[in-house]
Parts: C-alpha cells; sequence; structure tokens
C-alpha cells in the first residue's frame, strides 16, 4: 500500500473521524454562540428551536424530540416559559394535559439568532466550490441522521443511507 493510500485510510478510520468531527462542531458551535450570544443554554436554545418548529406540542412530544427524560424537558420548559419564550397552553384534546407554544418573543429570539449564524456560514459556504458544497450537503444529510438516534442509540438511518448516490445506482 502505497504511503498516499495508507495516509488517506488513517484520515477516514471512524475514531480519527470522530475526533476531528467532535471538534471541529464544538468550534463551530462556539463560533455561532459567539455572532449572537444569549441567555439560553444550548439546551434551552435547542428546545425553543422544537417548540418553534413543532409546536404546540406537550412536553413528553418535547422530551422525546429532544431526546430527555421528562422531568428535564420539563424544567427546560419551565424556564423558557419564566423567560417569556413559550407559553402553556390548556390541551384542547386532553383537559389533563398542556401544550407549549412559542411566544412571539421566542420565536424573535430564534429567527434572530437563525439569521445572524446562517449569514454567518453563508458567508463561507459561498467561498466554497461546487463541489465542496456538494460534499458538504452530503454530510449535513448524515450529521441530521447522528442527531435523530433511535432510543437504543443507534444512528435512524441504515448503512445504505450512508451510501453515496453513485454507488446505489
Amino acid at each position: 500500500m502505497s504511503e498516499v493510500t495508507s495516509a488517506t485510510s488513517d484520515a477516514t478510520a471512524p475514531h480519527l473521524l470522530a475526533a476531528r468531527l467532535r471538534l471541529s462542531m464544538v468550534r463551530l458551535s462556539r463560533q455561532l454562540r459567539r455572532m449572537d450570544p444569549s441567555e439560553l443554554t444550548i439546551a434551552q436554545f435547542s428546545a425553543l428551536a422544537t417548540v418553534v418548529r413543532n409546536g404546540p406540542l406537550g412536553v413528553g412530544q418535547l422530551a422525546e424530540i429532544e431526546g430527555l427524560p421528562s422531568p428535564a424537558a420539563t424544567r427546560l420548559a419551565d424556564k423558557l416559559e419564566v423567560a417569556g419564550l413559550i407559553a402553556r397552553r390548556m390541551n384542547p384534546a386532553d383537559r389533563r394535559g398542556v401544550q407549549l407554544m412559542a411566544t412571539p418573543a421566542g420565536t424573535e429570539l430564534l429567527t434572530r439568532r437563525a439569521q445572524v449564524g446562517n449569514a454567518w456560514l453563508a458567508g463561507h459556504l459561498s467561498a466554497l466550490n461546487k463541489a465542496d458544497r456538494l460534499a458538504l450537503e452530503r454530510a449535513v444529510t448524515l450529521l441530521e441522521s447522528f442527531a435523530t438516534e433511535c432510543k437504543d442509540g443507534t444512528p435512524a438511518t441504515t448503512a445504505e443511507h450512508h451510501q453515496s448516490k453513485e454507488t446505489r445506482t
């Protein structure tokens, strides 16, 4: 095996890719938080985004989407409600339950943060050539599948979904 092939094989080893990916994601997350510092923790911001995008929804649904135990989702909802970013409303289908809904302030905060962060990312993406943007689009699709793991910790997609379009045709 040539040195080039060996170096490439080593660079794609899962444990090496995992280390690089994790560190890159931490650094990217830090950069994005610097773009628009907020009083919200990452968990609170994620929960708010879930309520804005999927609401109205119950605390149990929030817990399931966020991959949290119900008590943790309840605490997040409490903090977001105190901050005026979400509101609890009676569930018309079940009077015993409540639904979480984003307030205008919550929606505005999420929109503002997305606009600032997306503009920063778009500036960097615009400097890439089309092939690199396509490669990144594929990587984002894979990362999205990692973020939606099954309850047993396995990715929500199968290895077949991880194959490139070229190898499936």
